[in-house]
């Protein structure tokens, strides 16, 4: 191999190596911290022989790079990386320096420059309640070895001549400032390789929300057509039936069943529209009263079939808000469902009230009630739901009703609440914005 080959093969082991991307930030700077430790140690330790400033000084500085060579050896064959953290910090900055400043010319030398560089590369290395102690104490440390030097001025061993004194202090504030450059140098490219991953991930993620809910879409529209099917001809050979038979009422089930799962692929659709910000409102002026009595006698026949008596509440408003008359219902019809659901034998009371500025819809039950960590569950709009979280399907349909129908009311500018006791029942109550502020309580 030619001597360029080999150059090019020494260059790119040694990029590997201090620039290894399976490395996370601070390994990676801890390799390169220690490189340059061994180049500066031993050049330092041949400038203070120049110098003449003592055997003790260039053994300290040999033994420096000595050290900074054992620990990257130690790293890379343990990976032990956070007590490499702590040995630098401790035995190079808390002892060797401090023995350095004093061998070494003190606060005239170019010692306070590396004094700076230990106190960034700890804070770089460091973390939690171990970076505060170990940081703070090198601080003082070092504030007490200037101030001793001060004082006590034998305590230092001057550099030989004012040439050597200034040449020090240059080279000091040079490497300590390469070194800080090379740190925050590999700080942005792992910063910029973190945006770069993050912006990939998000990209990904926008495919696959689009994908789910392309196929919510086609699953809504592919289930539409057999509903529509069996709605039609259950209606059709219960015209044929004589009224009050077994098969009349098999096909009113079969029916009403058709109707819940058409109710439930229309929430699939509801629930890609809100992902992708597309649940549209047509909002005009609507008698909310009107809107409650059509919807309860409707689903009337929903409410009974467990034996459950569905009332309006005696003395219930009819004020005219601003609102999607259909989502309104859907609201309604989802809290009738709900309350139908987890209510036997019971009452399911449905109430309007005007208050200042919004008109209030409640569905109040006398069922099972909803325990205090699922209903907390249920209402964390924010919070992901982990798979099985829930603890059955009833409670499933529950929460994908709730949902959607507090979308529908935050859309509306209201707000939706929910409030039970276990084996009292549940109220959920809900605002919208009456057409005329300022009404009375």
């Amino acid at each position: 191999m030619t001597p360029a080959v080999v150059g090019h093969r020494v260059a790119a082991r040694i990029r590997q190596f201090l620039i290894d991307e399976t490395l996370d930030f601070r390994a990676r700077l801890f390799s390169v911290a220690a490189v340059i430790g061994v180049v500066v140690a031993l050049i330092t330790a041949l400038e203070s022989a120049l110098n003449q400033m003592g055997w003790q000084q260039v053994g300290l500085n040999l033994g420096t790079a000595a050290a900074s060579l054992a620990l990257l050896w130690f790293v890379r064959t343990t990976g032990r990386y956070r007590l490499a953290y702590l040995l630098t910090v401790i035995g190079l900055f808390l002892v060797i320096f401090p023995t350095l400043f004093f061998t070494g010319g003190g606060y005239l030398s170019g010692m306070p420059a590396f004094f700076v560089f230990a106190l960034v590369f700890s804070a770089f290395m460091l973390d939690g309640l171990t970076l505060w102690i170990l940081v703070t104490l090198e601080a003082a440390l070092y504030a007490a070895c200037c101030v001793i030097a001060y004082l006590h001025p034998g305590t230092v061993t001057p550099i030989s001549t004012p040439v050597a004194q200034m040449a020090d202090v240059i080279y000091a504030v040079t490497v300590s400032g390469v070194a800080l450059a090379i740190a925050l140098h590999l700080l942005l490219r792992v910063h910029e390789r973190n945006r770069e991953l993050l912006a990939e991930r998000n990209a990904q993620l926008q495919q696959v929300d689009r994908a789910k809910s392309e196929f919510l879409a086609i699953v809504a529209h592919e289930l539409n057509t057999p509903l529509a099917t069996i709605r039609a001809y259950t209606e059709e050979a219960g015209r044929q039936q004589p009224g009050g038979t077994a098969a009349t009422r098999d096909l009113d089930v079969i029916g009403a069943e058709a109707d819940r799962l058409a109710r439930l692929v229309g929430q699939l659709l509801d629930v890609s529209r809100i992902d992708e910000g597309r649940l549209a409102l047509e909002l005009r002026e609507e008698n909310l009263g009107a809107i409650v009595q059509q919807t309860l006698r409707a689903y009337q026949p929903l409410c009974a079939r467990s034996g459950n008596a569905l009332e309006l509440a005696r003395g219930s408003a009819s004020p005219a808000v601003i609102a999607d008359r259909e989502r309104v219902a859907q609201v309604l019809i989802n809290l009738l469902a709900n309350a139908a659901r987890h209510t036997s034998d019971g009452t399911i009371t449905v109430a309007v009230r005007e208050m200042t500025g919004v008109a209030e819809l409640s569905v109040s039950d006398t069922g099972e009630g909803i325990p205090a960590d699922l209903l907390a569950q249920l209402l964390d709009q924010a919070a992901p739901r982990p798979a099985g979280s829930l603890r059955s399907a009833r409670e499933a349909g529950l929460g994908l009703g709730l949902m959607i129908s507090g979308h529908i009311v935050r859309a509306h500018g209201g707000e939706l609440t929910v409030t039970s006791q276990p084996g009292v029942g549940t109220t959920v109550r809900c605002t919208f914005p009456l057409a005329r502020a300022g009404l009375p309580v």
